[in-house]
């Protein structure tokens, strides 16, 4: 482990740790979420709502695959923390290899999988001939070119538990810049003109120079960890620790994909327009929801590290900073969004009625931003500990026992207003479920920290 990134892990100053950290992962994590907004933007301009209520069933199969890229990323980097924080050379070395190695073999089944299921995944959320039509090229090109996000993904994470995300920040911003330039060239009339199709060609072709940029930093000399396209191997034990922590990570990000087709299915009966408002107003509050997980994904590989030392003092202290600084950040937001959530979600559409929908999906959204911070710290503190049953558990919890019942039954008793509650309700009693999984964790620490102080 280089010097500088030894002493950012064990002696700056945890503020500083974490924004040298958190703000490259969040800016990471926003830049993700940019290129689906950048999309659902350009979209939003061209005045048509079975494009706009396309790109929700469709991204879900999509996010089933991306999953892949968490599972292998967050689980490896966890792992990873841990042998470094243990000074085990030999473990971080193999733990690389293993990694990327299972990476690529679970991206090519899932992608099978994917145009298998596609058109009729599809189709079971809508019976709308055009949204199916617009859903299914938008979905096709997507997952022909998804790998490289699901490597890109993989790898950063890999970069990021060893403190080196400066540069694959800065290249993933500068796709951003790209993909803005392409889309409306490949959009609209005055370019190729190929609609719903150039929004998802435009973001295939940034997806893979990232993934390009980012395999050749990672093969380089420029970082303590190194890997390359032919070195494949999978160690059984590693893979084991990697799969015990990245599990719950592939299932926290497999059932958004599930419940988003339920989701859809429900929505879809309140017509394309109401459906259209949905998707924008979600594709708003991703933005605040994706802030909180680009901060706590920085908080990762300290939490690991500091858990694989056994430095609960820093890591005790490194916990409530960021749940001290994520709270007060999700309460402004929450209250900033009351007063701008019209002309925000004025962005993405310039149907009025699109835009009424998506304002008061917002609104209802946006209400449970507090009780998010605290789960999502909650979740990757198991994960850091290398507590994969618990993290399985929680993230089945938000996504799938508790969300699922609420999005099926709410709707039809309380109609569009229970779309509107599903989310919400459903992250308020994760919380509490959270705590109770997290305690003994949390238990440990605080005790270790009391002990260290001493």
């Amino acid at each position: 482990m280089e010097k500088d990134t030894a002493y950012l892990f064990e002696k700056e100053k945890i503020s500083k740790a974490m924004m040298s950290l958190a703000l490259p992962s969040i800016l990471v994590s926003i830049v993700d979420l940019i290129y689906s907004t950048i999309n659902a933007y350009f979209v939003g301009q061209l005045n048509n709502s079975a494009m706009i209520a396309a790109m929700d069933p469709s991204s879900s199969i999509v996010m089933f695959i991306e999953s892949v890229g968490a599972c292998v990323g967050i689980g490896g980097a966890s792992c990873l923390g841990r042998y470094l924080g243990a000074k085990k050379e030999e473990k971080v070395k193999e733990t690389v290899r293993t990694a990327m190695t299972l990476c690529l073999l679970l991206s090519a089944i899932h992608m099978v999988l994917g145009f298998v299921f596609l058109k009729p995944f599809i189709s079971w959320q809508t019976d709308d001939q055009v949204v199916i039509k617009y859903a299914t090229q938008y979905g096709l090109i997507s997952i022909f070119t998804i790998v490289f996000l699901v490597l890109r993904t993989t790898i950063v994470h890999m970069l990021r538990a060893i403190g080196d995300v400066k540069y694959s920040t800065t290249v993933i911003s500068a796709s951003v810049v790209l993909n803005i330039i392409l889309d409306p060239i490949f959009m609209f009339s005055w370019g190729l003109n190929l609609g719903v199709i150039g929004a998802a060609l435009a973001t295939s072709i940034c997806n893979l120079l990232t993934c390009v940029l980012c395999y050749l930093r990672l093969r380089s000399d420029k970082t303590s960890i190194s890997w390359q396209v032919t070195d494949l191997h999978i160690d059984k034990p590693i893979t084991k620790e990697i799969l015990r922590v990245g599990v719950s990570c592939y299932v926290r990000n497999c059932l958004p994909a599930v419940t988003s087709a339920v989701y859809s299915k429900q929505v879809f009966r309140y017509g394309t327009e109401f459906m259209a408002g949905c998707s924008v107003g979600r594709r708003a509050a991703y933005l605040l929801n994706y802030f909180i997980q680009g901060a706590v994904n920085g908080y990762l590989p300290l939490a690991s590290y500091h858990y694989g030392a056994r430095n609960y003092k820093r890591l005790f202290d490194t916990m409530k900073w960021c749940l001290s600084v994520l709270t007060i950040y999700s309460i402004s937001a929450a209250l900033l969004i009351r007063l701008i959530r019209t002309p925000y979600v004025g962005l993405f559409a310039t149907d009025p009625v699109v835009i009424e929908y998506g304002s008061k999906f917002l609104l209802f959204s946006v209400t449970s931003l507090p009780v998010y911070a605290a789960y999502y710290v909650f979740t990757v503190s198991l994960q850091a500990a290398g507590k994969g049953k618990e993290s399985m558990i929680l993230s089945m919890a938000r996504q799938g026992i508790i969300y699922l019942p609420i999005i099926l039954i709410l709707p039809n008793m309380l109609g569009q207003l229970g779309i509107y509650l599903a989310q919400p309700i459903s992250d308020y009693l994760t919380v509490i479920v959270a705590v109770i999984l997290c305690w003994p964790l949390l238990s440990e620490i605080y005790h270790g920290s009391k002990f260290q102080k001493q």
